[in-house]
């Protein structure tokens, strides 16, 4: 969140899908399929899951882990039985990951073609058969879709876990610092023993040490057109690899997870400041970013303690009050509120006036008696 995607320099195109996933490193940069982002980019935007899709995916991808198991077992005619009731699950989980990145970046369409091939009732005698390789692929994707929201699940699990118990108390966010914070959440028993009684643990279990295949590719460079740069390119057997290596590789470059402190979204760091807001939308006011709203609020905490601030607040709450209580109308009230701002504001501009004349100027008799001068001026008028 909040980091904009660039355009991808110029290199042999990807090949992304359920089954692979493959991301070009470059730098402090990865790229994925057309996009470019800051390492450590999809490590943090999984954290943004909801509730709701992570239920969605937990739900239906427990439903295929079942339906595997019983198709693998199988006769012909149960098997024709439980095709399209299967299907339905991958397509609900297809509907619910591709609300996830990276898979949100892919085109979802594909997928769905696949379904078409794979759950073609012409195939059903090829499904049947040991051997086959269609079989293979075809159980293959099936446990893709029980999978795949199991590694989900279990490394934003590690990632809240390690964000809120170590990443979020460091004083300084640099490589050593991040390392440090690594090897002590991850060496920790209290985090295997918290990471272990998640649901089917040893289905796509987190780890700090991801399995992948490394290659390097020619790419346009993506700072000057002219250049040439080597990139490396690295292919991943399950998402639970690619979110921890993008984690490790993001803190490699002093990119971490934080956790907004306004709307509680996690964004990505890529300094070694410690922002308390994020650049997405405030829900308090869609006007502001939380970094906006933040500042905002703590301007306010500030002017307090301000002596001007002091006198206002005090003031414009016991026009409140008598206002609540009946001791005054509200023409007076909005008058006497009025006539607050404008000697706060004046003091505010004039330290001569904020020395001598305000105070008294806010007296509540003063006060009353000028706003009551200005309800029957406006009432003669």
């Amino acid at each position: 969140m909040g980091q904009e995607a660039e355009a991808m320099p110029l290199g042999i195109e990807q090949n992304n899908h359920l089954l692979s996933l493959t991301l070009d490193v470059w730098q402090d940069q990865i790229f994925f399929n057309d996009s470019a982002f800051p390492a450590g980019y999809f490590a943090a935007d999984i954290l943004n899951v909801s509730d709701e899709t992570m239920r969605e995916l937990l739900t239906h991808g427990g439903e295929i882990s079942f339906q595997v198991e019983a198709l693998a077992n199988a006769g012909r005619e149960e098997f024709i039985k439980l095709l399209p009731e299967t299907r339905t699950s991958m397509e609900k989980v297809l509907d619910a990951l591709w609300k996830c990145p990276p898979y949100s970046f892919l085109e979802k369409g594909k997928d769905f073609q696949a379904l078409d091939v794979l759950f073609d009732p012409e195939l059903v005698d090829e499904l049947l058969k040991p051997e086959s390789p269609v079989r293979q692929f075809f159980f293959r994707y099936l446990t893709a879709g029980f999978s795949i929201p199991l590694g989900i699940f279990h490394f934003a699990a590690a990632g809240w876990y390690f964000e809120a118990g170590y990443l979020h108390r460091l004083k300084k966010r640099t490589e050593t610092h991040f390392a440090i914070a690594t090897h002590d959440c991850f060496t920790s028993e209290d985090f295997w023993t918290h990471m272990r009684g998640l649901p089917m643990a040893d289905i796509e279990a987190f780890t700090i040490f991801p399995k992948i295949a490394s290659s390097y590719v020619f790419a346009q460079s993506p700072r000057n057109e002219e250049e040439m740069v080597f990139v490396q390119r690295i292919n991943f057997p399950t998402p639970m690899q690619f979110y921890c290596f993008d984690l490790l590789n993001g803190m490699h470059h002093v990119h971490a997870p934080s956790r907004c402190q306004n709307c509680g979204r996690y964004f990505l760091t890529t300094s070694g400041h410690q922002p308390k807001y994020c650049d997405g939308i405030a829900p308090q006011d869609s006007r502001m970013t939380c970094r906006q709203y933040g500042a905002m609020q703590h301007q306010k905490e500030q002017n307090k303690q301000h002596p001007v601030y002091r006198i206002f607040s005090t003031r414009t709450n016991t026009i409140r009050k008598h206002h609540q209580r009946g001791k005054i109308s509200d023409e007076l009230r909005q008058a006497a509120l009025k006539l607050a701002e404008e000697y706060r504001d004046k003091a505010l501009l004039d330290n001569d006036y904020a020395s001598h004349s305000y105070a008294r100027d806010m007296e509540q008799e003063h006060l009353y008696g000028e706003a009551r001068k200005r309800v029957r001026e406006k009432e003669g008028g």
